[in-house]
């Protein structure tokens, strides 16, 4: 039942104004995204539960992001308040943050693979990653809008 009221919440905010503050860009970026866990010096087994997917859009302070299931390792991704370790690949280097979940739900069409759309925010990131984040972002934004 929850995931149909999600399904009819996400159809609706389509014929209702869009209310978000931030603009996007529609962008497919890779990610791997696991749960964030306080490592104890050398942070070997962060990325050892991960889960690969790719971004349906983003913004300055959010993701939209597509992965092929919602549960890591017993763990739902998408619960309340978890936070997730997210190492986005933006070129050579790739940009690690943590996100929280905003919301969550199963596609009824696949895309590329994955199943669900999960709507997150940005939490924490490094001062030089924000940077390329939002140097990426922009121009991205002003790219399209020339066009």
């Amino acid at each position: 039942m929850p995931e149909l009221v999600r399904s009819v919440a996400s159809r609706v905010r389509v014929y209702l104004r869009n209310r978000r503050q931030s603009p996007r860009l529609c962008v497919r970026l890779v990610f791997t995204i696991g749960l964030h866990r306080s490592t104890n010096g050398n942070g070997s087994n962060r990325w050892s539960q991960s889960l690969k997917g790719h971004t349906r859009d983003i913004s300055a302070n959010g993701l939209a992001l597509l992965v092929p299931q919602v549960h890591l390792h017993g763990h739902h991704l998408a619960a309340e308040g978890r936070e997730l370790d997210l190492r986005l690949e933006l070129g050579g280097d790739p940009i690690t943050m943590i996100v929280v979940p905003n919301r969550y739900e199963h596609l009824d069409t696949a895309e590329l693979g994955c199943n669900y759309l999960i709507g997150a925010r940005i939490v924490r990131i490094d001062e030089a990653d924000r940077q390329r984040y939002l140097s990426f972002t922009r121009e991205g934004l002003e790219l399209n809008s020339a066009r």
